[in-house]
């Protein structure tokens, strides 16, 4: 497994759901950005082509920041060569990480690229030390733990398990155990105008937003300082669907609160 120092400080993950985002990210002063892959990841039409790729990691390595890939559509037993084919070109394309929600393909990836960092996905649900430990095990070098794990969760999942431990600065309030949802199983478009689940690189629908629950995003800017003390190593942003400016004026807000809360760490 690659080494890969726990983040100190925190890093601020962005999302980017096109190069345009990707800049509007790193412009506001994210640390790192994660991307979907159009046709790897669950999203349908958000993402960035495979052409794509290399020019989002070029902006993000001449901005000092890493680029993360969401690989998280599941592919069929007779796709696995095709699906280590594009991870072997993500990894090429200079990806500097890529996030999978299958055990079976954290232990195959693993398997077939030793030096490339792998994150468990919120998919697995990961929430408790047992959970994390088994992902090390597969090949995790990180985990991002679902919203309904609490802070004073992190210590003893991190002692255990030794990963780098991401979770959701900003995300959409979770009425169920993230990555646990049936929901987004149902079939929906997929490449070329077929079905597909959401699962297989299909669009989810976010069906859940029709549903009377909780419509106010969940953030943690004003817990930041409990996380840091926690351990929390790195701090992720949903939404890979915002557009640029959205994203930047997120973006820039969070960096902003963060930055106050390391700083006041730093005081002890």
């Amino acid at each position: 497994m690659v080494a890969y120092p726990h983040a100190r400080p925190p890093v601020l993950l962005a999302p980017a759901g096109s190069l345009a985002a990707v800049e509007a990210a790193l412009s506001a002063g994210a640390d790192a950005v994660y991307v979907g892959v159009l046709g790897l990841s669950r999203g349908g039409r958000t993402g960035i082509p495979m052409e794509g790729i290399g020019e989002a990691a070029a902006r993000c390595r001449a901005a000092g920041a890493r680029l993360h890939a969401a690989v998280n559509a599941v592919p069929s037993s007779g796709d696995i060569p095709v699906f280590l084919s594009a991870v072997s070109r993500l990894a090429e394309e200079g990806v500097s990480e890529v996030i999978l929600n299958d055990p079976g393909l954290i232990a195959l990836v693993r398997g077939e690229f030793r030096d490339l960092p792998i994150c468990a996905s919120v998919g697995l649900s990961v929430a408790n030390p047992q959970d994390a430990a088994a992902c090390r095990d597969l090949g995790a070098d990180a985990v991002v733990l679902p919203s309904a794990v609490r802070s004073e969760e992190i210590p003893p999942i991190k002692t255990v398990s030794g990963l780098r431990i991401e979770v959701f600065a900003w995300c959409r309030a979770e009425f169920l155990l993230q990555g646990r949802c049936c929901l987004t199983g149902y079939a929906s478009e997929g490449p070329g105008g077929g079905t597909a689940s959401a699962k297989r690189g299909g669009g989810c629908r976010l069906v859940c937003r029709g549903l009377p629950v909780p419509r106010q995003p969940r953030s943690l800017e004003d817990e930041f300082p409990s996380w840091i003390r926690a351990g929390a190593d790195v701090f992720k942003i949903e939404g890979r669907d915002l557009p640029p400016e959205a994203l930047k004026g997120l973006v820039e807000r969070l960096r902003g609160r963060l930055d106050a809360a390391i700083a006041l760490s730093a005081q002890g």
